[in-house]
């Protein structure tokens, strides 16, 4: 089975010098159960290419599906089954890290998944953290909150844009072993 299709996916943008075509005709499918990198040089259109997926960006023509639901037709569904890191460090520095997670649960209509926080918190370093702001925490334990913001909703498809940039080897081989 298919969890990630893209096809005939372009994205132009224009600019006051023109049009930029950040992706031509991308087609590719990721089945169940693969681990799959997708590797270029700064400027190649990874962060574009994920940035679609989430529905984030729309593409200027082709499909993209996450387990046969389309990211534009069908986005609640598609965007259910996908949990995203996303390559910046983005957080609400007005809450902590547990509140973070349970109002990312709420995002996916989950409710009273305490236990499945505190599982997340234990394996990624951060159950001392869980009522740090997130302010207070480094850039690698920022990166450690996001993906459990990821994981929180139990997606069965997970995307990392740039997994390791700013994570200690720890959190490295807990991401692999997770």
């Amino acid at each position: 089975m298919t969890a990630v299709s893209f096809q005939s996916v372009s994205k132009t943008y224009t600019t006051p010098k023109g049009d930029f075509h950040a992706l031509q005709n991308v087609s590719l499918d990721i089945e169940v159960g693969e681990f799959f990198g997708l590797l270029g040089p700064n400027g190649a259109g990874k962060t574009t290419l994920i940035s679609i997926l989430a529905g984030l960006a729309r593409a200027s023509s082709g499909r993209v599906s996450v387990l046969g639901h389309d990211v534009q037709g069908d986005f609640s569904a598609a965007r259910q089954r996908l949990g995203i890191v996303p390559q910046e460090l983005v957080f609400d520095p007005f809450f902590n890290v547990r509140e973070t997670l349970q109002l990312q649960s709420g995002y996916f209509g989950l409710k009273n998944n305490d236990a499945w926080i505190d599982e997340l918190l234990e394996s990624l370093g951060l159950a001392d953290k869980a009522t740090a702001n997130l302010r207070q925490l480094s850039g690698g334990m920022k990166r450690r909150v996001m993906v459990a913001q990821a994981l929180v909703h139990k997606p069965p498809v997970i995307v990392l844009d740039e997994p390791t940039a700013g994570v200690d080897v720890e959190l490295r081989q807990t991401l692999w072993q997770f």
